[in-house]
């Protein structure tokens, strides 16, 4: 399973959410919706529409939580957490 980042461009957290999944090998994908509707319409189908949303299997972390962000990667198996 991969998560999934959904960022936009002036957001504060979402360069610190980004380097906390870089620094510990996690691979991701990450879905900008500053200029991509498709982007933000996947962001507005998890029924939260902020950012940064990490969507990893069923579960959401909205913001830098690191401990959310740990709980989340772990438990849905993903490598790296």
């Amino acid at each position: 399973m991969v998560p999934t980042l959904y960022t936009v461009g002036d957001c504060d957290e979402s360069p610190r959410v980004r380097a906390w999944l870089v620094e510990r090998g996690v691979a991701f994908v990450e879905r900008d919706i500053t200029d991509d509707a498709e982007a933000a319409l996947a962001l507005y189908r998890t029924g939260t529409f902020a950012t940064p949303l990490l969507v990893v299997g069923d579960t959401r972390v909205l913001g830098f939580r690191r401990e959310a962000i740990a709980a989340a990667l772990a438990g849905n198996g993903v490598p790296g957490s």
